[in-house]
């Protein structure tokens, strides 16, 4: 009876495929470049340029559509409106909002982040576009920044 067990086990094994096969394989090199090089691997991501697995690309495409990445960029937006609202005389000096594009854009902001907290998977390139909108200081998020908020995060909305 023991043996029949064993020989059971043995072909369960044998059958159950290597998930590790399935991965590709991702060098120390391509991680560390897309830390290194994430502004330009985001702009490569918000046109569309195809990630080939394992690439630097591919890795930082992956990274932006984490649970983690996306929680933190729904944190960031609906920390923009509060501070936005917010009309205390001591504004963060580090932080010049453009307090009337973030209310014009709440609706659409309220959008992105019920879709980065939803349960569904998100694409790079929607992510990637919505980073590059935080991180570009001359923006339309920015005090004295330049460009149409509204129509950015709808394009990045859209791209998600």
């Amino acid at each position: 009876m023991a043996d029949n067990t064993m020989s059971q086990s043995i072909k369960l094994i044998a059958i159950t495929p290597d998930r590790r096969s399935k991965v590709p394989h991702t060098s120390l090199w391509a991680m560390c470049t897309a830390l290194l090089r994430a502004g330009r691997l985001d702009a490569q991501l918000a046109v569309g340029t195809a990630a080939a697995p394992g690439t630097a690309l591919a890795v930082r495409a992956t990274r932006l559509t984490t649970r983690r990445n996306r929680e933190a960029l729904a944190r960031t937006l609906c920390r923009s409106v509060h501070d936005a609202r917010d009309r205390t005389l001591f504004s963060d000096p580090r932080l010049p909002l453009n307090r009337a594009n973030i209310l014009s854009a709440e609706p659409v902001i309220d959008d992105i982040v019920a879709r980065l907290r939803a349960p569904e998977p998100v694409h790079a390139r929607g992510v990637a576009r919505l980073n590059r909108v935080l991180a570009d200081g001359t923006g339309p998020l920015y005090r004295f920044g330049r460009g149409d908020l509204v129509g950015r995060l709808g394009a990045s909305h859209a791209a998600m």
